[in-house]
């Protein structure tokens, strides 16, 4: 693997729309699964405000609570993907992320738990170009997620995060290893968003629900494709939106 180097990229996120005139926002929600993306934004009354590319063109909408605005924005599913959406959000003058989705259970743990993970297993590639090498990440405001999610009575399980690029390359024997490490749940994203927050400056804060598991000698799908928003779901993307506006200044 080429070694890391810090100095600024050949290609920097200029090239993106601006917010309508007047508006700022702070902080930005974003979310992965069309289920939760849709009920973010359709209970919330979220406008389309701009476009960004990151490959395909995204719209982003904006919610407004007692004149202030928090970005909403659906986020690709991989980190490559997801790191570069993250990159043109953050030109829109964007210092908070709060990002929410599914993950897997790698623990004994009931489905549709709410999981905060504390730092991130690097089994992924994009991460490694915004900082160098380490197994983990330490995904630095969980303790403050935490204690939004008790302050509004959402219990929650906090531990680490085992963050892959092979959804179908999660062998037995890696799980064991990460799990004895500490891994309570599997995403694609973790890790390179909190790298790319670290690397920009910027802060991260994001929790997941469990929605299948790897916990046993078989895979237990579960809903995980099921497009339905259950109660957990409104709780999530309630609780989403309250952390949004407390760090929104």
């Amino acid at each position: 693997m080429i070694r890391y180097f810090d100095e600024n990229g050949i290609i920097e996120p200029t090239q993106v729309e601006r917010l309508p005139d007047g508006m700022t926002a702070d902080t930005a929600i974003t979310a992965f699964s069309d289920f939760l993306f849709d009920e973010l934004t359709g209970k919330y009354g979220a406008k389309q405000v701009c476009t960004i590319t990151g490959g395909i063109d995204r719209p982003v909408y904006a919610i407004e609570r007692d004149g202030k605005h928090v970005l909403v924005y659906k986020s690709p599913v991989g980190a490559p993907a997801a790191a570069m959406a993250m990159e043109e959000v953050g030109m829109l003058g964007v210092e908070n992320f709060v990002a929410f989705g599914i993950c897997g259970a790698l623990t004994d743990t009931p489905f549709r738990t709410l999981v905060v993970p504390d730092r991130a297993f690097r089994d992924e590639g994009t991460s490694y170009h915004y900082l160098p090498p380490a197994d983990f990440i330490e995904l630095k405001n969980a303790r403050t997620v935490r204690a939004r999610l008790d302050e509004m009575g959402v219990n929650s399980v906090v531990g680490g995060t085992w963050c892959t690029d092979g959804f179908y390359r999660e062998t037995r024997t890696r799980a064991e290893q990460v799990k004895a490490q500490g891994c309570i749940a599997v995403d694609m994203e973790s890790a390179a968003l909190q790298a790319v927050c670290d690397y920009r400056g910027k802060s991260f804060y994001t929790f997941f629900i469990t929605a299948d598991s790897l916990a046993g000698e078989k895979w237990e799908s579960n809903d995980l494709l099921k497009l339905s928003v259950t109660s957990t779901d409104k709780v999530a993307v309630a609780a989403a939106v309250e952390l949004a506006f407390k760090l929104n200044r």
